[in-house]
């Protein structure tokens, strides 16, 4: 019996020293991460030591066989135990900053994203410089754990025979076994039942970087729900589906369309929606000329979810971005495809690298003329050395290459200088107030590029016939709690400025990115149908909403309130406008709001999958 527990010992030793550096790696999560996070429920700890025990399950499955196979062997356990450990802290540490930009914990589709495989190659050497504290947290981590191993190891396992051996085996064996399911349920732990101990704002503390990406590997990005079984009823309470016609008593035939996408603009750096200190003095002063909405939220964290959600109506509901997803080659529709029967031209304008995040090939498929990134850039010396050509460059080209194009025109313009490492051009250093987050010099930086693009535009003679709708792709990181909460990471801003024709206000309804295709056919009095998970802003705007999905969770914003749900269920209610940080759960007490909302979110997501899974993503 004494041999049999120093072998129980030497391995479970080992396992606990494995899940103490999960510990490890979600309290330096936390720290790095805090601002993102509120009203922390205990349960996170001891749910999280599920999920690790779920990872070290699976992660250290190597070791466990080598240790189970050749007990007295401590090379090749040591060394398994070692690749494992380096595996995890590698995966957990690069969350401790990369989480600020998604929201959520690494997933595969990283890997997926178009053009990925070059932009890595381009910015590693940044990435490491601007982030090396991480590289010395993870050495530390995988030599601290590495030392424990071998405290673990002073004796030499006791050989034993096989009857009893036998005792520390099976046992093993099947509780390595309910470990790698997660637990003795019907179905293996998943993503969502991190919902059952903490609030969908915290689900990223439950998890870990190595089980999120364990699961999300090789997972389809769609899994059709059929919440309705009657698609008469299914369509009465949603459809993508709108009907369009030229009711607005407008005369907007004709008008040009510049959309220009800001990179990472969140609201909360535009003085005019935030209320605070202002990074963007120059859109704010737009804002004062146009029609802006307050309350307007992104469909998605990254860039690559953006430009189908803003050219073409379609969110990303799943893990996997649209452009990444195996539904990209569907036929879609677009304002470009729209236009393109009035008789327009069509133009993309991306200061970065063709084929980055495959927003040349969307652009084709979105019916887009022309796609010009940097290889049709014509001057040396404005690359910023990163992603691409500086936007003020950029912007004075596409002023320029504007002058020249067919008239009515398209045209879709992405910046990219405030896009991390934020540099900005060397006469611009020191120009800028630099706040407390790197990204507000960048950010000021792209104002005035914006400024000067609009003071070179402004001569030309189709200036006054040019609708502009003006956002982000997305949000970056926080200063204000309340733009940390789960419905704060999606604010961003939304303008529509049309010189003389618009009358300027701030609307407090719900928008989002979604409704920039139909608002903007619909303002150019289309007629006809459309497929758009959005609305016109110019029509009844009671109705609308935006919804959003991140860690396993769909977010269903109208009205007042914001709607957490995981695909089955509603798990919390909020009244986000009076209680902008969520902290105030009003599902119990609002019950008959909430199932009116997930009514709706219901048919949403249903109809969401229906498109793209059976190519519906324009009319028949």
């Amino acid at each position: 019996m004494k041999k049999l527990g120093k072998i129980y010992w030497s391995f479970y030793s080992k396992v606990a020293i494995a899940l103490l550096l999960f510990t490890l790696c979600r309290l330096g999560f936390y720290a790095f991460n805090y601002r993102y996070f509120s009203q922390l429920e205990p349960s996170i700890w001891w749910g999280g030591l599920r999920f690790d025990w779920m990872t070290v399950s699976i992660l250290y499955l190597p070791f466990a066989l080598a240790f189970l196979c050749f007990p007295r062997s401590k090379l090749i356990s040591r060394i398994l135990f070692l690749m494992s450990t380096i595996l995890a802290v590698l995966a957990n540490v690069l969350d401790f900053e990369y989480f600020k930009f998604t929201f959520k914990r690494t997933t595969a589709d990283l890997f997926n994203t178009s053009g990925l495989e070059t932009d890595v190659a381009k910015l590693l050497p940044t990435f490491l410089s601007d982030y090396y504290y991480l590289i010395l947290i993870g050495i530390l981590l995988i030599l601290g754990t590495y030392q424990l191993y071998l405290k673990t190891e002073r004796k030499t396992v006791p050989a034993i025979r096989l009857v009893p051996y036998l005792w520390f085996a099976l046992p093993t064996v099947l509780i390595w076994g309910i470990g790698f399911r997660g637990g003795l349920q019907y179905k293996p732990l998943s993503v969502i039942q991190a919902g059952e101990y903490a609030k969908s704002v915290n689900i990223p503390l439950v998890v870990n970087t190595p089980f999120t990406l364990i699961k999300s590997y090789g997972k389809p990005g769609i899994e059709a729900k059929a919440y309705y079984t009657n698609q008469d009823q299914l369509n009465a309470i949603y459809s993508p589906r709108l009907m369009l016609g030229a009711d607005s008593g407008g005369t907007n035939e004709g008008t040009n369309v510049i959309v220009l996408i800001m990179e990472s603009f969140s609201a909360e750096y535009v003085g005019a929606i935030s209320g605070e200190k202002s990074y963007t003095p120059f859109l704010d002063s737009l804002i004062n000329e146009g029609l802006s909405f307050h309350y307007a939220f992104a469909n998605g964290k990254k860039s690559i979810e953006a430009l189908p959600a803003i050219l073409s109506g379609i969110p990303t509901l799943s893990n996997t971005s649209y452009i990444s997803s195996e539904y990209a080659s569907n036929r879609i529709q677009s304002i470009a495809s729209v236009l393109k029967d009035k008789d327009y031209s069509s133009y993309f304008y991306h200061g970065g690298a063709n084929g980055t995040m495959g927003f040349d090939a969307f652009s084709k498929m979105a019916g887009i003329d022309e796609y010009i990134g940097l290889d049709q850039y014509p001057h040396d010396g404005d690359y910023d050395g990163n992603w691409g050509i500086f936007d003020e460059p950029f912007l004075q080209f596409v002023a320029k290459d504007l002058q020249g194009r067919p008239r009515p025109f398209f045209a879709g313009i992405f910046t990219l200088s405030s896009h991390h490492p934020y540099y900005i051009p060397a006469e611009y250093e020191g120009k800028f107030e630099k706040g407390e987050l790197p990204i507000l010099e960048s950010v000021a930086y792209a104002d005035l590029a914006l400024k000067n693009f609009f003071k070179k535009i402004s001569k030309e003679d189709w200036f006054g016939n040019t609708l502009f709708v003006i956002t982000a792709d997305h949000t970056a990181q926080s200063m204000d709690p309340k733009y940390a909460s789960r419905s704060g990471i999606y604010r961003v801003p939304l303008l529509f400025y049309h010189q003389n024709k618009i009358k300027a206000g701030k609307s407090e309804a719900i928008a989002q990115q979604t409704d920039i295709f139909p608002t903007v056919v619909d303002y150019l009095n289309h007629e006809g149908e459309i497929v758009s998970f959005g609305n016109s802003l110019f029509k009844e705007q009671s109705n609308s909403f935006a919804v959003n999905y991140i860690n396993e969770t769909f977010q269903f914003i109208q009205g007042d309130y914001s709607l957490q749900f995981d695909g089955e269920k509603s798990i919390a209610l909020y009244n986000f406008r009076e209680d902008p940080q969520m902290r105030t759960n009003l599902l119990a007490e609002n019950l008959a709001t909430a199932e009116r909302m997930e009514r709706k979110l219901k048919a949403v997501i249903q109809q969401y999958q229906e498109a793209l899974i059976n190519n519906q993503l324009s009319p028949k």
